[in-house]
């Protein structure tokens, strides 16, 4: 089971050695910052939200895309890569983060 916690004075996530704050718009992973663009932020916030969940693309498009994006669904595919690769950039988690 993921080690989710969240602040009650404000939306702040956490999953291992993951941070994300919502109200201040940062990620920190293993103590360090990540940058992360605000389409790549909505989605890890997406995620970290509804830890311990299934969502489908279609959540995920609606969520962080908006109800009127008529792009290709391959788009979340896309997005969490770039995710993977800057949050491994960090180096191996701490404790297992979800499969996403």
């Amino acid at each position: 089971m993921l080690d989710q916690q969240r602040s009650p004075e404000r939306a702040i996530y956490r999953s291992g050695d993951l941070v994300l704050d919502e109200e201040r718009w940062t990620v920190h992973r293993a103590g360090r910052a990540v940058r992360l663009s605000p389409t790549e932020f909505r989605l890890l916030a997406c995620l970290m939200r509804n830890q311990g969940r299934v969502l489908s693309r279609d959540r995920l498009l609606r969520d962080v895309w908006g109800r009127d994006y008529a792009g290709h669904a391959q788009i979340v595919q896309t997005y969490i890569s770039y995710l993977r690769r800057k949050l491994h950039e960090c180096g191996p988690p701490a404790h297992p983060h979800p499969s996403w």
